[in-house]
């Protein structure tokens, strides 16, 4: 099951990986940068600095703003740093303000408002002027839109992030999140990393998403496959995912197969007799509800996996919590197949969270 993989993958981690870049927002109407502690020790972040980066012509494009001495983060707990933004009259618990005075900000060169379109940020483990140019004292990176940035050369040095690579643009309303359990699991390090159209700032970017395998597989005698069609998902069903879809594995793709992905609102009620033609010997039945089925897609089989996309992108809040039980029917319509039927997934439970 990918999301109890992904969920069990954590690895030790020292104190300074726990403190994570966790979301961003930056629009007309809020700009702020979240942080987040995935550790269990309290971390006292008071001699950090904030930087961002920016593409603006003719403006110096590096920014670094010091936290408050004394400023700590409890396990688990999030921090939101408000960019070039003047504090209110009394700030909200967990919130900051770097105001947009050239004197709250380091080294004297005040800062700029982020475009959502691209820039990038980072987190440092120092406000001396001689070290947060050292990649020793970086301890996370984040770019959207466009890569390059300076001091980006740290975090690529300190193996937190990849040259060339880069997150979303942040979508207007919405922000860039982080999935904090596939950090080290992903093959690049911007992949955990999502358009969120639901922002959720102060609390865990992630709730409810499951994806959840049951059933079996199986194939007929002198089928044309490469093994048991295995169904997937290609990432956690999140609002905001573009790259969420569904994958079976084991397609030829060389015989004229057709993956059917069928789409039921819950899983078969016990004692159900199969719709799919029985052959002798076979014992493969549905493990999807067919009485209850909203969605068909049928597509050309690829060579060794076919994918059907479904970006969870301009979907409203109301999305969240749909459940949706899914399952592939692989068939061959060259002539003279006989059968037709090559082979059945597993099924899926997936529910889309945030």
């Amino acid at each position: 099951m990918l999301l109890a993989a992904l969920l069990g993958s954590a690895a030790v981690r020292s104190q300074a990986q726990d403190v994570i870049l966790s979301e961003v927002r930056a629009d007309a109407t809020e700009t702020w940068i979240e942080v987040h502690n995935r550790g269990t020790s309290t971390v006292n972040i008071g001699t950090w600095t904030l930087h961002c980066a920016t593409t603006t012509a003719g403006l110096p494009n590096n920014y670094w703003w010091g936290f408050p001495l004394g400023t700590t983060l409890a396990p688990n707990a999030f921090l939101r740093v408000h960019w070039h933004q003047t504090a209110p009259a009394t700030p909200a618990p967990g919130n900051l303000y770097t105001g947009t005075s050239p004197y709250g900000f380091l080294f004297g060169l005040g800062s700029e408002a982020l475009s959502g379109n691209e820039g990038a940020a980072a987190l440092i483990a120092t406000q001396n002027n001689a070290q947060v140019i050292s990649p020793t004292f970086m301890r996370d990176w984040v770019s959207w839109g466009t890569s390059g940035f300076q001091r980006e050369n740290l975090a690529i040095s300190a193996g937190l992030w990849e040259i060339g690579r880069y997150t979303p643009s942040i979508p207007v309303t919405g922000s860039i999140a982080r999935d904090p359990d596939t950090i080290g699991t992903t093959t690049h390090p911007d992949e955990s990393w999502f358009a969120d159209f639901t922002p959720t700032p102060l609390m865990p970017n992630i709730t409810g998403a499951v994806v959840q395998a049951y059933g079996t597989a199986c194939t007929l005698p002198g089928h044309h496959l490469l093994g048991l069609p295995g169904l997937s998902a290609t990432s956690l069903p999140l609002l905001g995912n573009s790259q969420f879809g569904f994958v079976v594995d084991n397609t030829t793709g060389i015989f004229g197969e057709y993956v059917i992905f069928v789409f039921s609102a819950g899983a078969a009620p016990v004692g159900v007799p199969s719709i799919l033609p029985q052959y002798a010997g076979m014992g493969c039945q549905e493990s999807i509800d067919t009485q209850q089925i909203v969605l068909t897609w049928i597509v050309p089989a690829s060579l060794f996996s076919t994918t059907v996309p479904l970006p969870l992108t301009n979907y409203s809040s109301q999305v969240m919590g749909t459940e949706l039980h899914a399952q592939a029917l692989v068939i061959e319509l060259l002539p003279g197949t006989n059968p037709p039927y090559q082979g059945l997934s597993n099924a899926l439970r997936v529910v889309v969270g945030q």
